[in-house]
């Protein structure tokens, strides 16, 4: 027959399709940044006692006390720092008291 004088047909394997090259969204490199502080949080306001400003206040001692932490290595150092704030009205009177 004439089928059998030809040669055998390559096998051939499917090589899987390659994936489209994605270019990913730059990052931002902290460490290629040209300053490498870390800005400072907004210290709080003078606090003089007035109960309608007493959440804020305290609030913002918070948010500082938080924001930078590694100079606060104490509870202590924290209630002096909040008490140096109390400088007006009777905040200053509770302070001196306490300070």
């Amino acid at each position: 027959m004439l089928l059998e004088h030809l040669p055998p047909t390559p096998v051939i394997t499917p090589t899987p399709p390659t994936p489209p090259e994605t270019n990913p969204a730059p990052r931002f490199d902290v460490s290629a940044a040209p300053h490498t502080k870390i800005p400072h949080p907004a210290l709080p306001d003078t606090y003089d006692g007035d109960r309608a400003g007493g959440e804020r206040f305290l609030q913002s001692c918070v948010t500082y006390i938080q924001l930078s932490s590694e100079a606060f290595a104490s509870d202590a150092l924290k209630i002096a720092w909040v008490l140096s704030y109390m400088k007006l009205s009777h905040a200053s009177t509770y302070a001196l008291r306490v300070f």
